[in-house]
């Protein structure tokens, strides 16, 4: 049986545009894109890659929908819902193939919980007291990176260089957020680099409840974090504050973690 006619979209630059300040950055990591032809989905397609649209010579209407790695983790992907999919409807001759830029948008219903991107004066991000290591403070507290080492404007770094081994440094939200419980759609945006393991989780009233560990990156990535389900493990809370935490390994003398664009988004 002869193939069914196609034509083919060429993704060229992918980028995220916020549409007012109150989004903050527009920095993305977007992996994959989902497509959708009349209404029926045909696949997930690694960004760069050629994606076929089956037409018949026919107009059809496209929906693309931004995929990301769940936690980071590649056998976790799934389709990004704070973005609202692009749609496409066009009729176009089949054995063509279009280069097209595809710029996503945070779908309108995003609710913007908490926004950290160490610019302007005043920040939302404090060193954790009383509650690292069942009751004690952190070893250590954030400064302003160098501008050399920042992600875009300002960025936050935690520098345990010299300090004594299993030392620990805390940062946290400065007030406890109140984050649906029954949504499943509860994320945390960061962009980071480190050369060391760091831990991510959430602080119900005196418990830490973690939440994931983020892998050494010498150059800045972007993760997306799932909340959701740290945020229903007992104890739960009305209220929770979002906490980043590194262990100081003797291996690494001039051990960091770099932070920017902290976001927590629900829907």
């Amino acid at each position: 049986m002869p193939a069914e006619a196609a034509f083919f979209i060429k993704p060229d630059l992918i980028s995220v545009v916020p549409t007012s300040s109150t989004q903050g950055s527009g920095s993305h990591k977007i992996t994959d894109l989902w497509l959708y032809v009349n209404g029926k989905f045909q696949g997930a397609y690694p960004t760069g890659n050629l994606m076929p649209i089956i037409s018949k010579n026919e107009k059809v209407k496209i929906n693309i929908l931004a995929g990301i790695k769940n936690n980071g983790i590649s056998d976790t992907r799934t389709s990004w819902v704070f973005y609202d999919f692009i749609t496409l409807d066009t009729l176009v001759e089949n054995g063509k193939t279009i280069n097209r830029p595809l710029s996503f948008k945070y779908n309108p219903n995003t609710k913007f919980e908490w926004m950290e991107d160490f610019e302007g004066a005043g920040y939302t991000l404090v060193k954790s007291i009383g509650n690292v290591n069942g009751g004690g403070n952190s070893d250590a507290n954030w400064a302003l990176s160098p501008t050399s080492e920042a992600f875009e404007g300002q960025s936050a770094v935690i520098d345990m260089s010299g300090m004594f081994t299993g030392a620990v440094a805390q940062v946290e939200s400065s007030v406890a957020h109140t984050l649906p419980l029954a949504s499943a759609n509860v994320y945390l945006e960061i962009n980071y680099k480190c050369n060391e393991r760091f831990e991510v989780g959430v602080i119900s009233g005196a418990t830490s409840k973690s939440t994931v560990f983020v892998a050494p990156s010498e150059n800045w990535n972007k993760i997306y974090i799932h909340l959701a389900d740290a945020l229903n493990r007992t104890p739960t809370s009305s209220a929770q504050k979002i906490y980043f935490k590194m262990v100081k390994n003797a291996d690494i003398p001039n051990q960091k973690m770099y932070l920017d664009n902290i976001k927590v988004v629900y829907l």
